[in-house]
Order: structure tokens, then sequence, then C-alpha cells
């Protein structure tokens, strides 16, 4: 039973990098694709905020489904049709074919991560459950690296195609292991359908400013590897590297719990918030291989102690709606992210960098209002 249960921790986490990974892999090859398909590179790119508002949909979406027809249905066939979709996404050959295929594809693979959480809640109790939660957002992290690592190598050794055909093959396999491994729950809360109690979210303030804040968060990760992709002049190897280095920094989110302990969430969340705005500050002034290096590992780290924590906030505010808000948080996270390549692409190098400055100090403001109101609010039941 012991080994069963691994075998379902593992498969999990190796579940949420890879259906991760495609969020990233156009971002190193806006180039190579539009040159395949004989489309300009703003087109690929908007191929990419197609991806991730699509992936976004199938976030809010999925969760709702898998109450019905069960968790585990949902996230392995979720994944076999990922497979389908994935491996139709080589097969573009224009503009709007791409547009199709990515949309599908960043649908379905939408029904992994929200499903998987509720999964978990159910399948495994509390210190584990944490653990594995952990374990899974640092995989979406690291993913953000991993999928960029993969799409360039493998697009520059073989082709762009390849890329996806190989993200079909691993999710054909991921779909195969699921269908063995993991078990099925019984699904013991019945949740109602209605719109309502996500309005009744986003009415209240603290947590409606909390999703300013999420709508930001990987915003600012993709407009930063963007920017980089877009504007670095060493050479494909540093290039690689630096995008390597930023995963040094996805492991701090395992101890977000420790600086939650030490410092308290708004602490934390303060302290993220300069960490990331550290890590962009020094480039408007400096550049070379060593500054982006470092920089990329200072920013991942950021992110990765940002993200844990605002799910804190959002956990704990919540109450009896924790479900849907924490949908509503993939949501809005992911859509943030499918505006941060087209925003990128407008802009100069350094007006780049400014924007990413300028969300950190947004977030900041946000941060302060979030915790004063929820105090005040606090204050007034008492």
């Amino acid at each position: 039973m012991k080994l069963s249960s691994l075998r379902a921790e593992a498969l999990l986490v190796t579940m949420g990098i890879f259906v991760a990974c495609n969020i990233y892999t156009l971002i190193p090859m806006y180039d190579a694709v539009a040159e395949s398909i004989s489309i300009r590179a703003e087109q690929v790119v908007l191929a990419g905020s197609i991806f991730t508002f699509c992936y976004a949909g199938g976030l809010f979406l999925f969760g709702g489904i898998s109450d019905v027809v069960g968790r585990k249905s949902v996230i392995v066939f979720g994944m076999g049709i990922s497979a389908l979709a994935t491996g139709a996404v080589a097969l573009s050959g224009n503009e709007w074919s791409l547009y199709a295929t990515r949309g599908l594809q960043g649908f379905f693979l939408g029904s992994f991560a929200p499903v998987a959480f509720a999964y978990c809640y159910e399948l495994f109790e509390t210190k584990k459950r944490t653990l594995l939660l952990a374990l899974i957002n640092s995989g979406f992290l690291a993913a953000g690296i991993l999928g960029q690592i993969i799409s360039s190598s493998l697009s520059g050794w073989f082709g762009w195609q390849t890329v996806f055909y190989f993200f079909a093959s691993i999710y054909g396999f991921l779909f195969l292991f699921g269908l063995s491994e993991l078990p099925v729950t019984s699904n013991t809360e019945k949740r109602d359908f209605s719109l309502a109690a996500y309005f009744a979210i986003l009415k209240k303030p603290a947590l409606f400013m909390c999703y300013g804040i999420v709508l930001l968060l990987l915003f600012t990760f993709v407009g930063y590897y963007d920017t980089l992709s877009r504007y670095y002049t060493g050479s494909s190897a540093e290039l690689l590297a630096i995008r390597s280095a930023g995963l040094l920094g996805a492991g701090l989110s395992l101890f977000t719990n420790y600086f939650i302990k030490q410092l308290g969430e708004t602490k934390t969340l303060f302290f993220g918030l300069l960490l990331g705005s550290i890590s962009i500050l020094p480039l408007l002034y400096l550049s070379g291989f060593t500054i982006h290096l470092l920089s990329s590992i200072t920013f991942v780290s950021a992110i990765s102690l940002l993200i844990p924590t605002i799910i804190t906030f959002i956990g704990n505010w919540a109450g009896r709606h924790r479900g849907k808000a924490l949908s509503l948080y993939s949501f809005f996270l992911l859509t943030g992210a499918s505006f941060a390549p087209l925003t990128i692409m407008v802009l100069s190098y350094k007006q780049a960098l400014l924007l990413l400055l300028g969300a950190f100090c947004i977030q900041a403001f946000l941060g302060c209002f979030m915790r004063v109101n929820h105090s005040f609010t606090q204050d007034q039941q008492t």
C-alpha cells in the first residue's frame, strides 16, 4: 500500500511538471515556428497567449466536472486527450491551425491542476498532502524553466515539431500509467455550480485585491523570460544556462512554511516582492552573462515564494468557499500569463523591465490595502 501511494505521489508530481511545461514551450521558438509555417513571429506569440487563455478556461471548468464524473477520470482522460491535441500542434501548417490546436491543447491540459489539488485532499492525510502540494507547486515553477530548456534544445537539434511530438508521447505514457496507478476516490462533498458563489468571493475586498496580485504573478514570470529571449545578446548556450539557473530558485517554495512561521504571511509577501524587484533593478543599468544568471535565480526565487504565500492568504480567507476561491486563483494566474507575451512584444528592453518593476510595485500597493482591509473587517466583526 505504501509503495502504491508513493507511485501515485510521484506520478502526480511528474504530471504537474510536464503539463506546466507547455505554457512556456513557444517562448524560445517564436522565430523557428514563424519561419517554418510562413507567418510572423507576432502571430506565434498570439498562439502562445491563446494556449494560456484556453488553459485558464480549462482550469476554471474541469474542477466542477470532476465533482460529477470523478477526479481520476478527469485527470487520466484529460491527459489522454491532451496527448492527441499536443501531437496535432506539430501538424499545424498555417496560422489558424496553430491557433486552433494550441487552444485545444491548453484547454485539455487545464484539466489537471485544480482536479489534482482536490484529488490530493481526498486521497492523502494532512502531513503527506501538504508536502505533495508543495512538490506539485515547485514542479509547476520548475516547469517554467524546464519547458524552455526542452523546447530550445529539441527545436535546435531536430526542429520545432519534435518538441510537440515529445510532449505528446510523454502525455500518452502518463495516461497509461494513470489508468493503472492512480486510485479512485469517493467525493463526499457535493458542490453547487452556482456562479453566485464565485461573485460572492470577488465581492470580498481583501480577496479581490488578492486576485489583483495573482493576475500579475505569472504575468511577470512569463514577461521576464519573454524579455530575456527577445533581447539577450549573448550566445544560445549562455541563454540556456541563464534559464537553467532559474531552477535553483524554484526550490524556495518548499521553504515557504518556514518563512511564514518566522515572518508571518504579510512580511513573507513583501519579502518576495522586494526580492523580485531587486532581481530586475540591476538589469536597467548592467548587462552581461553573470548579472543575468544571478537575476534569473533571484527572480524565480521571488515568484516561488510569492505563489504559495498568496495561496495561503486565499485559503485562509475564503472559508467554506475555499475550493472555488482556489479555482479563481488558477484562472486569474493563467489569465495574467496569457497577456504577458502580447504586451512585451510591443516594448523595448528597458520599457519591458520598467513594466515588470512596476508590476511588483502595484502588487506591493495591493498587498498593503489587502492587509489593511482584512484587519479592518476583522475589527468590525469583533
